[in-house]
């Protein structure tokens, strides 16, 4: 009735990208594959990210550090952080690629997810389609937050990198200025595919666990339309162990996600905080491109924040919605011993699914809202004490 492989469909453009830009992993090797080409796959990530990533964000820290005042630390320190952020999703995809790839592997090709009907096929391609075309919006936008601040220096007559970082030679000049600026946009092109995508894989994660339990909803909703009794018990049985699987995936994709959502949530308030101090002091008619550019980036921040946080909601909200889709079920026509069966099954669905940023804080609305809260008060504080 439907490919497996169409059941993440929505990704494949995705993880063609991410294998580009070093942070997915490549397929298994294959016997007749080259030695060479094995060794280049295995080290094309170091060599990647190593100059327009760990050097780039390391020379942004640096910058921080040798700053003479907060004004001008400021001007750093909001990307600074956000890349920070960007290397622990890095190096957490990186140590967990094999569960990363397995897990993605068993999504495409678990029978046990295979679609029973049209409904559910026409159900799954919708909503994969729309997530990915709203994460392809979502990736032009960031990507016209970091060209925008490059084009928008081009316009001043002064030299400005358009995202500072600590440059070890002297760029305020003709010849010297390219070179800052080249290395300057081709890190944050690289780090910014990076950012969107992990962000992308991470969310996707969560956005497939929440569609199977959906999925699970609408098969214990049919089970009202049947009225035999042996083909009853049959499918409600294959539901509980469609559930068990289910669950077991939400642990594994909350292993996945969770150091990447802990380290985004931490660090987002502060990110925030320094892009609205930056705002205070980014005139527009002095600089609008990089006025407009800074708007960008608190708008996508923002988004940034709220992605996780809405599909970690979803996954709680949709299982706890399969209680009431049992009630949807032939309960009334059923024999005590598929009652006895349904009683234990919701007995079993009162143990609620959340998933959790590093056994600190739940994943869901709620925490975003206190991370915009928390970013207010900590600007809020630091004009204060600027003044």
């Amino acid at each position: 009735m439907e490919k497996y492989k169409d059941r993440t469909s929505s990704m494949h453009l995705f993880l063609k990208i991410m294998r580009v830009f070093g942070v997915w992993p490549w397929s298994p090797a294959t016997k007749d594959e080259l030695p060479i080409l094995v060794f280049i796959k295995e080290i094309y990530r170091y060599l990647l990210h190593l100059p327009f990533t760990f050097i780039f964000i390391g020379l942004m820290w640096m910058e921080a550090f040798v700053s003479t005042n907060l004004e001008q630390a400021g001007q750093v320190l909001y990307m600074s952080i956000t890349e920070l952020a960007l290397i622990v999703k890095i190096l957490n995809l990186w140590y967990r690629r094999t569960a990363a790839w397995q897990l993605m592997h068993h999504l495409q090709n678990a029978p046990e997810y295979e679609f029973r009907s049209q409904d559910e096929i026409r159900f799954w391609r919708g909503e994969q389609q729309s997530f990915k075309w709203f994460f392809c919006l979502y990736g032009l936008v960031a990507l016209c937050v970091v060209y925008s601040g490059c084009i928008g220096v081009l316009f001043l007559k002064e030299y400005v990198l358009p995202f500072a970082y600590f440059v070890p030679f002297q760029w305020q000049n003709e010849k010297g200025y390219w070179y800052a600026y080249g290395f300057s946009v081709a890190g944050m092109t690289v780090t910014c595919i990076s950012d969107v995508t992990l962000d992308i894989i991470g969310c996707y994660f969560m956005f497939h666990v929440s569609l199977l339990y959906q999925l699970l909803g609408m098969r214990l909703r049919s089970l009202g339309n049947v009225d035999n009794e042996l083909e009853f018990e049959q499918q409600l049985r294959l539901i509980f162990k469609m559930h068990n699987h289910i669950r077991r995936i939400t642990v594994e994709c909350e292993t996945l996600v969770s150091p990447h959502v802990l380290s985004q949530i931490i660090l987002s308030a502060f990110i925030l905080c320094f892009s609205g101090y930056r705002l205070q002091h980014v005139g527009v008619r002095a600089n609008p491109g990089q006025f407009i550019s800074m708007l960008q980036f608190v708008s996508v921040m923002i988004l940034q924040i709220f992605l996780p946080c809405y599909y970690g909601n979803q996954i709680t909200f949709h299982a706890n919605q399969l209680t009431n889709e049992v009630y949807n079920t032939n309960w009334l026509q059923c024999t005590p011993h598929l009652r006895k069966l349904l009683n234990i099954y919701m007995e079993h669905l009162k143990r609620p699914v959340i998933i959790r940023a590093g056994y600190f804080f739940d994943v869901g609305l709620p925490i975003f809202v206190k991370t915009i809260n928390n970013s207010y008060s900590f600007l809020a504080l630091l004009l204060n004490a600027s003044k």
